[in-house]
């Protein structure tokens, strides 16, 4: 599978495989992490546009419903009609709607209690509803707006180039054939055209470590893909709710739902991923995170008998406790990609090297990986690995090239000395220069 980008961000140009191991190397500030992003946001809108078309219909369901409940109370007194105010009161209507088996025979049955009180006049706007609910949209304007949706949740409306005039452009393809082209204009969707559907199901994106102890803030917080929810808590408070990307809150989501498996549990398609499980635990001294409920947060278990809270714990351990916790939760597999950000940051060269060689593990056991980084180290330690376990020919290597105000994507998999000889220049400037 191929991704290309013209006039994203900063970047200029990009053909980007995404098959087997995706390493994407170079100086900050060039847009490795874009990239990442990007096809996080990709992915999850053509993966959720049901999700958001159920949520557009939801929005304008709850418009009418709160136009049926103030034309009945302009015209009837509620203490007189508690069974039409406790019907009709907004937030309880979208909740019946939102949980019926049959929301028709329950808008049905809000009809009848309308016509004991002859209340006709706000009938026609129950039929609204129903028709709203059963109402087919065309796929392609689902995904416009999911995409729309996660581009702004993403990159909050600057993911054109800045100061140009030029057009963005994104296309999937597999192979020979086409999955989609979407033109952008203006940091809008200008034009989007679907062939097929995409191979991948779903994305992880892991930006950093620490985000294992902001649990309580994550959780709370709320992005772009729940509009719904953020309407019905405005009827309750007019507080608004903290916002945050929404790789950020899918990520925590992921790791909380590894409560659900014991440590040691089999999973149906992962049982050569048990002994990853292991090398975490020999590689960090410990029998690994898990996520506590009451607490609301995630600890570390030090040697079998001590438990630390995530905040007392080294961000290098958190870096692997969250590969260790997809991997319990059976997240990871052959249609779900996983996107890593510079992992080197919060890692000791040793760690790397190790880190390098779990997330190669993963890739053998054919879980799609992109990952960025500036660190020698690392991609030294990916390639070495990918060689070891016969994954080199699945592996693929970028270097992105910046002029400063503009970037280029290119692959160097023919020749990766050029990733190492680019990392290496501030250090040679400044030791034989």
């Amino acid at each position: 599978m191929k991704l290309k980008l013209e006039n994203i961000g900063m970047i200029r140009h990009a053909d980007i495989k995404l098959d087997g191991l995706t390493v994407i190397a170079g100086e900050n500030d060039t847009g490795k992490s874009t990239v990442g992003k990007l096809i996080f946001s990709l992915i999850k809108a053509f993966n959720r546009y049901e999700q958001d078309l159920n949520e557009s219909k939801s929005d304008r369901v709850f418009e009418l419903i709160e136009k049926i409940y103030f034309q009945l109370r302009k015209e009837y007194d509620f203490k007189e009609n508690m069974e039409i105010r406790d019907a009709f009161f907004p937030p309880v209507f979208l909740r019946e709607f939102k949980k019926a088996d049959d929301p028709i025979a329950l808008i049905d049955h809000k009809i009848i209690l309308l016509r004991k009180i002859d209340a006709v006049n706000v009938i026609a706007d129950l039929e609204l509803i129903k028709k709203i609910y059963s109402e087919d949209e065309d796929k392609e304007s689902s995904i416009k707006r999911a995409l729309a949706k996660a581009f702004v949740s993403e990159f909050y409306f600057e993911l054109t180039p800045k100061n140009s005039t030029l057009a963005s452009h994104i296309n999937l393809s597999e192979g020979p054939n086409k999955i989609f082209d979407i033109a952008i204009k203006d940091n809008k969707i200008d034009d989007l055209k679907l062939y097929d559907d995409l191979t991948f199901n779903d994305v992880t994106l892991i930006e950093t470590p620490i985000f294992l102890q902001m649990y309580d803030l994550i959780r709370s917080a709320s992005t772009l893909f729940e509009m719904e929810d953020s309407r019905e808590r405005s009827l309750k408070s007019s507080r608004p709710n903290p916002k945050v990307a929404l790789h950020v809150k899918d990520l925590i989501s992921k790791l909380e739902n590894a409560q659900y498996f014991s440590f040691q549990q089999k999973r149906l398609f992962e049982d050569n991923l048990d002994s990853l499980l292991a090398d975490i635990t020999k590689i960090t001294k410990g029998s690994g995170f898990t996520f506590e409920k009451k607490d609301r947060d995630f600890y570390f278990n030090k040697n079998g008998n001590t438990n630390f809270k995530s905040i007392n714990t080294a961000t290098g351990l958190k870096a692997f406790g969250i590969i260790q916790l997809l991997i319990q939760a059976s997240i990871l597999n052959e249609r779900s990609l996983l996107i890593i950000d510079e992992p080197e940051i919060h890692l000791h060269p040793k760690w790397q090297v190790e880190y390098a060689k779990l997330i190669v593990t993963l890739v053998k056991n054919n879980i799609p990986v992109l990952l960025t980084s500036h660190s020698p180290e690392i991609i030294q330690a990916l390639s070495t690995f990918s060689e070891e376990f016969g994954v080199q020919n699945r592996t693929t290597y970028y270097l992105t090239e910046s002029d400063g105000v503009v970037s280029d994507i290119n692959d160097v998999s023919e020749d990766i000395n050029k990733i190492f000889i680019k990392l290496a220049e501030p250090l040679h400037n400044l030791v034989w220069d």
